[in-house]
């Protein structure tokens, strides 16, 4: 009963940023693959939903993250990085990403505020948001290659590890 609550109140605050997004004429979202919308209608949620809901309070709706993410505040924290390929997150293999979200900043010693997400997010939700973020970096490029090809070779060696790992 509680998990379907928590889903609940996921979906209306979800629906609520819509409209919100909606009514300051930001453009409509890119629809939604078929595969998407079945997995909405199984009741899990997409990683589009999942990045609405956990990440873009910090990071950003479009993943721009904070204006001075590479300048450590006070406590000696860094600020939440770009995750649309404008920062360094693409350098980062599968795993490194999925112990972020994780484990957290802190748990991996990163130096950042990033809170971890394990008892919050399942294995596949991980995975599904970390899977949508590197939908933001399409059409990027660094010294002529691809981000998300690049990321893909510093990956073949770390992927996502397996669930309950």
């Amino acid at each position: 009963m509680r998990r379907w609550h928590r889903t609940s109140v996921v979906l209306l605050i979800l629906v609520g940023c819509g409209y919100l997004i909606a009514a300051c004429g930001e453009a409509e979202p890119d629809p939604v693959p078929m595969s998407a919308q079945a997995s909405e209608a199984s009741g899990s949620r997409t990683g589009s939903q999942i990045f609405a809901a956990t990440c873009a309070a910090c990071h950003g709706a479009d993943g721009e993250g904070a204006a001075d993410w590479m300048v450590r505040d006070e406590d000696g924290r860094l600020p939440p990085p770009p995750l649309n390929g404008e920062g360094h997150t693409w350098h980062h293999s599968d795993g490194v990403l999925y112990g972020i979200v994780s484990e957290g900043g802190l748990g991996l010693g990163f130096g950042s505020n990033m809170p971890a997400f394990k008892d919050e997010l399942s294995h596949e939700e991980i995975i599904a948001v970390l899977e949508y973020v590197k939908t933001l970096w399409r059409g990027k490029e660094i010294d002529g290659a691809s981000l998300l090809e690049t990321q893909q070779e510093f990956s073949q060696t770390d992927p996502y590890p397996p669930a309950g790992g």
